[in-house]
């Protein structure tokens, strides 16, 4: 995967990737870690999209804010995107099913429900296997899954789907808030992943990013 290194806007928030690989490896795993939610600046869609090809689908798992919010960042992103998104919504009041639109939604009211975001995610898979041959694995915020289950649990999870992605030579990047989670826990996460993004916000709104490798890897 090689792209060149951009910088794009998202809400008219100016993201600069300058501090993160130009490359990574088929069927990396990523971390960013952000001191607060970030959500208006869609960092994990930007990174996705920095080693993603264009034609690759997009499973984006939100927790923090709507599907529809989501699928406007991820067009913000790319305004000339023509990909498929699936889009896991555990913001939802209720459980419900929207497969068959342009872009797939799954409804989960609750966001430690980590089997029913588990069985969402490998249903969405199936349906885009079929037709597109790299689905990547975007989850927006670990912070209100790990407020809602425990890290065992979560840890178990992003495990069997990294491994999954891996084999299939597809990215899996999700992001948490480290501020909100003690030392143990953000090791916990890091030994998961092959690289970990920390990002710092500067006294003018803008944010530094810093990549440290996790895995020895030859990249």
């Amino acid at each position: 995967m090689n792209h060149s290194r951009t910088n794009t806007r998202t809400n008219e928030a100016l993201i600069d990737l300058e501090g993160i690989p130009e490359t990574v490896p088929d069927g990396a795993a990523l971390c960013i870690a952000k001191p607060a939610p970030l959500t208006e600046y869609a960092l994990p869609l930007h990174i996705t999209n920095q080693y993603a090809d264009g034609e690759d689908c997009r499973i984006i798992i939100t927790s923090s804010i709507t599907a529809e919010e989501t699928i406007r960042q991820e067009q913000q992103v790319v305004a000339t995107a023509d990909r498929r998104l699936g889009i896991i919504d555990t913001t939802a009041d209720e459980h419900l099913e929207a497969l068959y639109q342009e872009n797939p939604i799954i409804s989960i009211p609750r966001s430690g429900d980590l089997t029913q975001v588990t069985l969402a995610l490998w249903d969405l898979e199936e349906s885009f296997s079929k037709t597109y041959p790299k689905t990547h694995v975007i989850l927006r915020s670990l912070t209100p899954i790990l407020n809602d289950s425990s890290i065992e649990g979560v840890r178990n999870v992003l495990e069997t789907v990294i491994e999954h992605q891996r084999s299939r030579s597809c990215l899996t990047v999700f992001s948490v808030e480290y501020t909100e989670h003690s030392e143990p826990t953000m090791a916990a996460l890091e030994i998961l992943v092959d690289g970990v993004v920390w990002v710092e916000q500067t006294a003018n709104d803008e944010h530094q990013l810093d990549y440290h490798r996790t895995r020895n890897i030859d990249w």
